[in-house]
């Protein structure tokens, strides 16, 4: 036998976030189907930009952060080599005191208390 999963959106049937008057239903469920969510211009072009710069730093082992995890998607080492293109994600960066800001920022910190 085979089972048919529902992609339609369940009021109160929200199993990652909390009931709230910030997110929309459509970003709720776009978190459940997706894991992730963008909100665009939450954060300033000028933070993003330091963010950015760290990041690269660190992918380029100018910097090294004690714990952190460097995913890289080995697939795209012959087209970039190694540049911070192939890097994914940087994981565990909580040492990292500038990266580490982006958690502390007051409207990040609105949305992380959703879920």
């Amino acid at each position: 036998t085979s089972a048919q999963v529902s992609a339609v959106h369940q009021p109160g049937r929200f199993r990652f976030t909390l009931d709230n008057d910030i997110l929309t239903p459509e970003q709720r469920q776009f978190y459940e189907d997706n894991g992730y969510l963008l909100i665009r211009k939450l954060v300033s072009d000028e933070d993003i930009e330091r963010f950015r710069k760290e990041f690269i730093r660190i992918c380029k082992k100018e910097v090294r952060v004690p714990g952190a995890m460097i995913m890289k998607n080995e697939a795209l080492r012959s087209q970039y080599g190694q540049t911070e293109s192939v890097v994914n994600k940087v994981q565990d960066f909580q040492e990292n005191e500038e990266l580490f800001r982006y958690c502390t920022l007051p409207q990040v910190k609105k949305k992380q208390n959703l879920n």
